[in-house]
Protein backbone atom coordinates (compact mmCIF):
# COMPACT_ATOMS: atom_id res chain seq x y z
CA UNK A 1 0.00 0.00 0.00
CA UNK A 2 1.46 3.37 -0.99
CA UNK A 3 1.96 6.27 1.37
CA UNK A 4 -0.87 8.35 -0.09
CA UNK A 5 -3.26 5.40 0.21
CA UNK A 6 -2.33 4.89 3.86
CA UNK A 7 -2.92 8.58 4.54
CA UNK A 8 -6.33 8.37 2.87
CA UNK A 9 -7.30 5.20 4.78
CA UNK A 10 -6.21 6.50 8.20
CA UNK A 11 -9.23 6.98 10.43
CA UNK A 12 -7.75 8.75 13.46
CA UNK A 13 -5.34 11.56 14.20
CA UNK A 14 -3.09 9.05 15.98
CA UNK A 15 -2.72 7.00 12.80
CA UNK A 16 -1.92 10.14 10.79
CA UNK A 17 0.58 11.24 13.44
CA UNK A 18 2.35 7.87 13.24
CA UNK A 19 2.54 8.09 9.43
CA UNK A 20 3.82 11.66 9.64
CA UNK A 21 6.57 10.81 12.11
CA UNK A 22 7.64 7.46 10.66
CA UNK A 23 7.33 8.08 6.92
CA UNK A 24 7.63 11.84 6.41
CA UNK A 25 9.68 12.87 9.45
CA UNK A 26 7.31 15.67 10.51
CA UNK A 27 5.43 16.42 13.71
CA UNK A 28 1.67 16.51 13.32
CA UNK A 29 -0.31 19.21 15.11
CA UNK A 30 -3.17 17.20 16.59
CA UNK A 31 -5.05 20.40 17.43
CA UNK A 32 -5.99 20.63 13.76
CA UNK A 33 -8.90 18.74 12.29
CA UNK A 34 -8.57 15.27 10.84
CA UNK A 35 -9.06 16.39 7.24
CA UNK A 36 -6.65 19.30 7.63
CA UNK A 37 -3.93 16.96 8.88
CA UNK A 38 -4.71 14.55 6.05
CA UNK A 39 -4.37 17.32 3.42
CA UNK A 40 -1.10 18.54 4.95
CA UNK A 41 0.39 15.05 4.94
CA UNK A 42 -0.81 14.42 1.38
CA UNK A 43 0.90 17.58 0.17
CA UNK A 44 4.13 16.62 1.95
CA UNK A 45 3.98 13.15 0.43
CA UNK A 46 3.40 14.60 -3.05
CA UNK A 47 6.34 16.98 -2.59
CA UNK A 48 8.61 14.07 -1.74
CA UNK A 49 7.44 12.11 -4.77
CA UNK A 50 7.81 15.11 -7.11
CA UNK A 51 11.33 15.75 -5.84
CA UNK A 52 12.13 12.10 -6.40
CA UNK A 53 13.10 11.50 -2.80
CA UNK A 54 10.81 8.69 -1.72
CA UNK A 55 13.11 8.13 1.27
CA UNK A 56 13.02 9.29 4.83
CA UNK A 57 15.04 12.43 5.70
CA UNK A 58 17.56 10.34 7.64
CA UNK A 59 18.31 8.25 4.55
CA UNK A 60 18.72 11.37 2.41
CA UNK A 61 21.25 12.84 4.84
CA UNK A 62 23.24 9.62 5.01
CA UNK A 63 23.50 9.28 1.23
CA UNK A 64 24.13 12.93 0.40
CA UNK A 65 27.43 13.17 -1.54
CA UNK A 66 27.84 16.92 -0.95
CA UNK A 67 27.77 16.63 2.82
CA UNK A 68 31.09 14.80 3.11
CA UNK A 69 32.87 16.52 0.22
CA UNK A 70 35.77 18.68 1.46
CA UNK A 71 36.03 22.28 0.25
CA UNK A 72 39.13 23.20 -1.68
CA UNK A 73 40.82 26.42 -0.55
CA UNK A 74 41.96 27.41 -4.05
CA UNK A 75 38.60 27.30 -5.84
CA UNK A 76 36.84 30.45 -6.98
CA UNK A 77 33.24 29.34 -6.52
CA UNK A 78 30.78 31.29 -4.37
CA UNK A 79 30.98 30.44 -0.67
CA UNK A 80 34.57 29.17 -0.77
CA UNK A 81 37.47 30.75 1.13
CA UNK A 82 38.97 32.29 -2.02
CA UNK A 83 35.75 34.11 -2.88
CA UNK A 84 35.32 35.26 0.71
CA UNK A 85 38.77 36.88 0.58
CA UNK A 86 37.84 38.62 -2.68
CA UNK A 87 34.61 39.89 -1.12
CA UNK A 88 36.57 41.23 1.85
CA UNK A 89 38.69 43.33 -0.52
CA UNK A 90 35.57 44.98 -1.95
CA UNK A 91 34.30 46.20 1.43
CA UNK A 92 35.25 49.76 2.48
CA UNK A 93 38.34 50.17 4.62
CA UNK A 94 38.00 51.09 8.24
CA UNK A 95 39.28 54.60 7.45
CA UNK A 96 36.37 55.24 5.09
CA UNK A 97 32.99 55.92 6.59
CA UNK A 98 30.08 53.96 5.24
CA UNK A 99 27.17 56.11 4.05
CA UNK A 100 25.00 56.97 7.03
CA UNK A 101 21.55 55.49 7.05
CA UNK A 102 18.90 58.09 6.59
CA UNK A 103 16.69 58.41 9.66
CA UNK A 104 12.96 58.21 9.01
CA UNK A 105 10.96 61.39 9.37
CA UNK A 106 8.81 61.39 12.47
CA UNK A 107 5.79 63.36 13.60
CA UNK A 108 4.68 63.91 17.20
CA UNK A 109 1.19 64.75 18.38
CA UNK A 110 1.33 67.92 20.47
CA UNK A 111 -1.49 66.88 22.79
CA UNK A 112 -0.59 63.32 23.81
CA UNK A 113 3.05 63.04 22.67
CA UNK A 114 2.61 59.94 20.52
CA UNK A 115 5.18 59.59 17.73
CA UNK A 116 4.24 58.50 14.19
CA UNK A 117 6.12 57.86 10.97
CA UNK A 118 5.85 60.81 8.62
CA UNK A 119 3.08 60.92 6.08
CA UNK A 120 1.73 63.90 4.19
CA UNK A 121 -1.78 63.35 5.55
CA UNK A 122 -0.58 63.37 9.16
CA UNK A 123 1.72 66.33 8.57
CA UNK A 124 -1.28 68.34 7.39
CA UNK A 125 -2.95 67.95 10.81
CA UNK A 126 -2.48 71.03 12.98
CA UNK A 127 -1.73 69.04 16.15
CA UNK A 128 1.22 67.28 14.54
CA UNK A 129 4.80 68.57 14.63
CA UNK A 130 7.89 67.14 12.98
CA UNK A 131 10.47 65.78 15.38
Amino acid sequence: MSLSERIENAETKDELEKIGKDELGVDVDKRKGLETIRVDLQSLAEDQVSEGQGKTPAQNDAESPDKDAPESADTSQEGTPASKMADAEKTPDQGESAPAQEKPRLLRHRGNGRVFTYSAALAAKRDMEEV
